[in-house]
């Protein structure tokens, strides 16, 4: 999870240089923060950050973050994420 932290600008970097579907569906606001951050990431920056481990459960908590910020959408009840989240634990303490 630490690393689903660290990374959340750079996978959002990342994913607006290696995949046009998500650089067009970002808020103007998002586009505006993106700008702030540095921009799409250039062909060395992707070829780098696409070496970091774990990279697909960065790029899914990212795109789990982006889909938490549609307006009127169904949010599982807290008893859903404690679920995962045993899961998680359990799995990382084995």
């Amino acid at each position: 999870m630490v690393a689903c932290v660290q990374h959340h600008v750079a996978a959002k970097r990342y994913l607006c240089a290696t995949d046009a579907d998500y650089y067009a569906a970002l808020s103007e606001a998002s586009k505006h923060s993106l700008r702030l951050q540095g921009g799409p990431m250039t062909a060395d920056e992707v070829e780098e950050f696409a070496q970091t481990p774990h990279l697909e459960r960065i790029l899914m908590v990212r795109r789990c973050d982006d889909g938490g910020k549609v307006a009127g959408g169904d949010t599982p009840s807290l008893d859903h994420y404690l679920g995962i989240m045993e899961g998680v634990l359990r799995d990382y303490h084995n």
